[in-house]
């Protein structure tokens, strides 16, 4: 996959097995207005998914791959302990996982991977043109690694963005922010809105 260029002003950039600097709390406050926005992919129904779907639905996204060996499941775990502090609430609440690698990340597997966690999530892809936008919008970034064997490992942005109602982007966390603090983010985006 091409590699994204991130944006210089902020350090998301981290792969599989290293922890990512952790995002100054006053740039989260002060995000410009062209940090994300909306989207259009594929999901793991291979149905084409656009995030105005979505609209009056908070959202939680965050980019990985499928072969991710570690970052993507942890972050996953962490996503599914806020939802479970919403209670009700975690049904205005949609997770979306984003590929960086839409070569290996068909449908089909993005489809057997979200059925592999209890908390719904939506898998998408897309061409490798389509990724990069969104990596672009998000400024996150993926390199591939080498292995030596077809199994290679993705460097990407471990960063989990909070996307309100609207599809503004509100905050972005680190992938192992504590879930207490991911759910009061979330219960101040559902309450605000």
């Amino acid at each position: 996959m091409r590699r994204t260029i991130a944006c210089a002003a902020i350090a998301l950039a981290a792969g599989c097995g290293q922890s990512p600097a952790p995002p100054a709390s006053k740039a989260s406050a002060q995000l410009r207005p062209a940090f994300g926005g909306d989207f259009t992919l594929t999901n793991q129904d291979n149905q084409r998914f656009r995030l105005q779907d979505i609209r009056g639905r908070a959202a939680l996204l965050f980019f990985g791959y499928t072969s991710c060996p570690d970052m993507c499941p942890a972050t996953m775990s962490r996503i599914a302990g806020a939802l479970e502090r919403l209670g009700d609430s975690r049904g205005d609440v949609v997770t979306l996982f984003v590929t960086v690698d839409p070569t290996r990340d068909s449908p089909a597997v993005l489809k057997q991977y979200v059925g592999a966690f209890r908390t719904p999530l939506i898998g998408l892809t897309g061409t490798e043109e389509e990724v990069s936008r969104v990596a672009a919008a998000y400024h996150a970034s993926a390199e591939p690694v080498p292995t030596g064997t077809a199994n290679y490992l993705i460097n990407h942005t471990t960063a989990i963005f909070l996307i309100d109602r609207e599809g503004k982007l509100r905050k972005y966390f680190r992938y192992d922010e504590d879930p207490d603090t991911l759910a009061a983010a979330l219960k101040a985006v559902l309450r605000t809105e």
